[in-house]
């Protein structure tokens, strides 16, 4: 059986106690036993269990084979609605079934079984994403939208995950690029493009969700759809708290979201336009390689409106970005505290963007897409020098793909990107699909990609810190480091081959990828201090900040995915990635311990990832969900103690692996499917193997400088419509 569907309303859009600590895993006696037997099993059961055909007249799992379909549709790989079989690049597709049926949280849970992609659990309210061998930094290579419009923060160039302006609630789907996407979509599209699509208002409903578990766990999320005669109207809002696992009196987690979304058909004359207004407010921790920041009194609103006429569509948005923050940076020198970072430093950050895109056909099996986006872009920083900064963008793009004898899809892009920081940038991308059978494709492309530097790598220089008689030079030396004016864009260079075949009816899919990516010029933190002879820093020689001095990387590896449902209420997914990377260059201390050399592996890049999920569907309202995660041992370098004018030192995190669960029933209340009610339990981390992401240095004072310490997280749910 192949199960077919448009999309009708889908887009036409850690922690040890000391350094010398090792993780309690390393210790169990039977843990590299375990892991084979685990790494094993994820990449065999898919293809051990056999083909069994669905039941008959379970109408309870038609959701299901209507997932199948939306699986095997992708917008985001090329910005046109096409089959994923023909995506220039390798594409995983989160459906709305699998977002309500798992035992995640928040989005960054979800992203973490995607093949090639490494989560860190920095903090309750900070995580860091990315894909390739550059994810150990501050998680600014990935490119996430929501509805279109760009989620980043522009003062510091990634997302706040966990403080997205949606809940998972709101979410119908989630796509996952994993290759460069500058070539349609400019700056910040450097390693993988993150595409979120809400739900839209479809009928007269309301739906609720409420949880709460372990580390002070709490979530509530309420959403009400109205339908009028001419609007579709949206309403959602709700509360999230989390504390830290590892130290409960850290500031964890503590938000509020509200957002309204107004949607309108005028016919097919005028065509569609969509609304939406939203609002963030809260606060909590972020890391960053010196110190953790408080981020207090913070709000991030955004609006947009979008409307589309085929074959144009249109988009204007605005995001806002307000916030206190404090630096936990006493700074010292050999034990005593000589000055210490203003508190509460004002951040004001404003994007307003504009972007027009068009597609048509010249000719039979051609298709030219085009579009062009300007952005206007602010931050205000009282206590910073200059407190006013503007930045813009102009970015144009043209993607031409060409069908040959109904087998081979040959596509080229380009995009121009100007702003008024960095330089004029090219990014191409040309791909080759070739459909050798009726299932099965072969896939080749290459490109380039580029990040541009946030308002924190430019422009951050703190004024009023004072240093005193003792280091008269200091106030001076913090206003200079930091930003840098003259930093390049990132680059990265990437050419990938790649493999999908469907089988068995469509019951098993098997995909194949090897990638080759080459970063360049990459931006780093790094200290230069110049000491006199009684060992005393000499500030006025001393240098500390961004720079593009960091070494140059090449990656090598490639992944296998095997995705199989066996029968209608058996859903098994399992993958496997292998990663080569190593330096290309001679790399600084900051990234390496002395005497590392091109050529060298960089050791903060797991060379392994697996990840196994089993999702078993009752045709009573049952359902069952058992994950599994590993990741080979890595290697961070911190500073010594935590004290910024410390050297740094090696630190070695071992490999982990843990387990997720998911259980939940749901009841109807009545003959329509509109009214329901689920109960059930979510355990992350199940059998509570304590493991940190990146491994980390406890300051003197207790500060945590890395990722904290993760346990179990278990969280009982409830959830309804009506």
């Amino acid at each position: 059986m192949v199960c077919t569907k448009q999309l009708t309303d889908y887009n036409p859009n850690q922690q040890t106690s000391s350094p010398k600590a090792k993780c309690d895993l390393r210790r169990e006696p039977e843990f590299n036993k375990l892991k084979i037997v685990m790494i094993s099993l994820m990449l065999a059961l898919p293809l051990l269990a056999p083909p069994v055909l669905a039941e008959e007249g379970d109408d309870s799992l038609d959701d299901e084979f209507a997932m199948l379909a939306d699986e095997e549709q992708v917008f985001a790989a090329s910005r046109h609605v096409q089959e994923v079989n023909e995506s220039p690049f390798s594409v995983t597709i989160i459906t709305r079934a699998q977002i309500e049926h798992t035992a995640c949280f928040d989005v960054t849970c979800l992203l973490r079984s995607v093949p090639g992609v490494e989560v860190l659990r920095m903090r309750p309210f900070y995580h860091v994403v990315g894909a390739g061998a550059v994810t150990h930094g501050l998680g600014d290579k990935t490119l996430v939208l929501i509805d279109g419009r760009e989620e980043s923060l522009e003062a510091f160039g990634f997302p706040f995950w966990s403080a997205l302006p949606v809940h998972l609630e709101d979410i119908e789907r989630i796509e996952i690029i994993r290759g460069p996407g500058s070539a349609l979509y400019g700056a910040n599209a450097h390693s993988m493009v993150v595409s979120i699509t809400t739900r839209a208002p479809r009928d007269n409903r309301a739906e609720v969700f409420l949880s709460g578990g372990e580390a002070g766990r709490f979530q509530f999320n309420a959403r009400v759809d109205q339908i009028t005669e001419d609007w579709r109207l949206q309403v959602s809002g709700g509360r999230e708290l989390g504390e830290s696992w590892q130290d409960p009196e850290v500031d964890g987690l503590d938000l509020m979201r509200f957002r309204i979304r107004a949607d309108r058909d005028w016919g097919q004359t005028i065509g569609k336009t969509s609304t939406q207004v939203g609002l963030v407010s809260g606060g909590g921790q972020i890391h960053t390689a010196l110190a953790p920041i408080k981020l207090h009194n913070t709000h991030a609103m955004h609006a947009m409106i979008e409307h589309k006429r085929d074959p144009v569509e249109a988009r204007v948005w605005f995001n806002l970005f307000d916030t206190l923050f404090d630096v936990d940076l006493p700074l010292a020198y050999q034990g005593f505290v000589v000055a210490e970072i203003p508190p509460n430093i004002p951040i004001l950050s404003t994007t307003l963007d504009g972007e027009v895109l068009t597609h048509w056909t010249p000719w039979r099996d051609n298709l030219l897409v085009a579009g062009v986006n300007y952005r206007w872009l602010t931050l205000v920083n009282e206590m910073n020098d200059p407190p006013k900064i503007h930045q813009h963008r102009l970015g144009l793009f043209l993607q031409d793909e060409q069908r040959l004898f109904d087998q081979l899809t040959l596509s080229a892009g380009l995009r121009m990107d100007y702003n008024n920081i960095t330089p004029l940038t090219f990014s191409p991308r040309a791909s080759a699909v070739w459909r050798f059978a009726s299932e099965q494709v072969l896939r080749l492309t290459g490109g380039t990609a580029f990040r541009k530097p946030s308002f924190f790598n430019t422009h951050m220089h703190v004024t009023g810190v004072e240093g005193g008689a003792l280091l008269p030079d200091l106030e001076d030396f913090i206003r200079r480091s930091v930003g840098n004016d003259e930093l390049d864009n990132e680059s990265v260079t990437s050419v990938e081959l790649g493999y999908r075949g469907r089988f068995l009816d469509g019951r098993l899919t098997a995909e194949a990828r090897s990638f080759a990516n080459l970063y360049r010029n990459r931006i780093e933190f790094s200290t230069d201090l110049v000491y006199d002879q009684w060992n005393f820093p000499i500030l006025a020689e001393s240098e500390m900040g961004f720079s593009n001095n960091a070494s140059d990387i090449n990656a090598f590896g490639g992944s296998l995915t095997l995705s199989a449902k066996p029968f209608s209420a058996l859903r098994l997914d399992a993958n496997y990635t292998y990663r080569y990377c190593v330096f290309a260059s001679t790399p600084l201390t900051s990234e390496a311990a002395p005497g590392t050399e091109s050529g060298d592996r960089v050791g903060w890049a797991p060379a392994h990832l697996a990840n196994f999920s089993a999702r078993y569907t009752t045709g009573f309202g049952l359902h069952l969900g058992f994950s599994l995660h590993y990741s080979s041992s890595s290697e961070w370098r911190r500073v010594e103690d935590g004290d910024p004018f410390n050297p740094r030192i090696t630190l070695n995190s071992p490999e982990v692996i843990f387990s997720n669960a998911f259980l939940s029933w749901r009841l109807g209340l009545g003959p329509e499917k509109n009214r329901w009610i689920e109960l059930g339990l979510k355990a992350y981390n199940l059998f509570d193997q304590e493991f940190t992401d990146a491994q980390a240095v406890i300051r003197g004072d207790g500060a945590i400088i890395g990722a904290e310490k993760v346990g179990r997280l278990f969280q009982i749910f409830a959830r309804g419509a009506i």
